[in-house]
């Protein structure tokens, strides 16, 4: 009994350790060109880091084991009674373990994939070997604190201990880049019905909207994937509108990519923390709207509320930004949302998904 209480101990002890120097890590790699090659600096930080997360998961694993839980059977115990604690833990420790296997393995893939993209070098395309690199290393350590945050919990549960207070990122920087997106997407979707000569308008609208993107605290915190992509577009919109001949087709091949682009990055709402905050706030507006018999309309501030959550639904973005009152309205849109969020897992999410 002496080796568990000290084996919890120790645990909490690295994984508050552990979680410490990932939060005051700095992995924001600049998408400059000239300077996205200090990824290559942060790399063994992460390796390291990450080798200690998947050891530290191995070690919980095996001490969590369900045959080292078993309560030891006192010799006057009623059978039944034992045998109900040995179910119950057995099926607490089989929770945990299988929480810590997912976690591992979800490292295990970040480290592979990072060492893969350390060591592999293809001839000519050295600025495509670095993004991936420092794409990775985010990645990694996203990853690596997702798993920490998830296990630790699921320890302190099983240990019948309050889990330290922690989220698994910061919710309203999330927010922010999802607004942020939301307005890419927005400013494409509105130019749709303009006219084909008005191409020259609509490149020169979203090369302004991504120069003020650039301007906004929370753009480094973007991934580097995407503020080289949103770089790159900038770049090919000047090009074409400084150029001497400005070539229709190369102008809707550019506004396809960054229409394209668009649509990938409302896939932001992936995250697992704004699933989480999605679905607490979708499920209370929900029960405000058609649990009371007093409303025949939505409130303006409910509105307003829900407007954290535009580029979550495309139909629940039309209600919020028509700023729609009819109650019926809101129903079908945000039972299907809510259903959808319930369903969605929260453990274990690829770490593909993480826009």
């Amino acid at each position: 009994m002496k080796q568990e209480r000290f084996g919890f101990a120790e645990f909490s002890r690295r994984f508050a350790d552990l979680i410490r120097e990932v939060e005051s890590f700095d992995v924001r790699v600049p998408e400059d060109s000239a300077l996205i090659g200090l990824a290559s600096d942060l790399v063994p930080k992460v390796v390291h880091l990450l080798r200690r997360g998947i050891d530290l998961l191995e070690q919980v694993e095996a001490f969590y084991d369900p045959e080292r839980t078993q309560p030891d059977k006192p010799a006057d115990s009623d059978t039944l009674h034992h045998i109900g604690l040995m179910i119950s833990s057995e099926f607490a420790a089989r929770d945990l373990i299988d929480v810590a296997f997912f976690a591992r393995s979800e490292l295990r893939s970040s480290y592979e994939y990072l060492m893969k993209s350390a060591t592999r070098r293809m001839p000519g395309r050295p600025i495509e070997d670095l993004l991936t690199m420092a794409s990775n290393t985010e990645t990694g350590l996203r990853a690596l604190r997702k798993a920490m945050v998830s296990v630790e919990s699921a320890v302190y549960e099983f240990e019948e201990q309050e889990a330290p207070k922690r989220q698994w990122y910061d919710v309203e920087l999330s927010l922010q880049i999802r607004k942020l997106y939301w307005n890419l997407r927005r400013e494409t979707e509105l130019a749709k019905g303009s006219a084909e000569q008005d191409l020259e308008g609509r490149l020169r609208q979203v090369l302004y909207r991504i120069m003020a993107f650039r301007e906004l605290s929370v753009y480094p915190f973007l991934r580097v994937d995407d503020r080289v992509n949103l770089r790159h577009l900038l770049k090919r919109i000047l090009d074409w509108l400084n150029g001497d001949e400005r070539d229709a087709t190369e102008a809707r091949h550019i506004w396809q990519d960054l229409t394209g682009f668009a649509e990938i990055l409302v896939q932001v709402s992936h995250r697992q923390e704004l699933q989480d905050h999605d679905r607490d706030l979708v499920s209370r507006v929900y029960y405000q709207l058609f649990r009371r018999a007093d409303l025949d309309m939505v409130p303006d501030q409910t509105i307003k509320e829900l407007e954290v959550v535009l580029g979550l639904d495309a139909k629940l973005d039309q209600l919020i930004a028509g700023k729609v009152k009819d109650l019926e309205s809101w129903r079908a849109p945000l039972r299907r949302v809510l259903d959808h969020l319930k369903r969605a897992p929260s453990v274990a999410t690829p770490e593909n998904f993480w826009i």
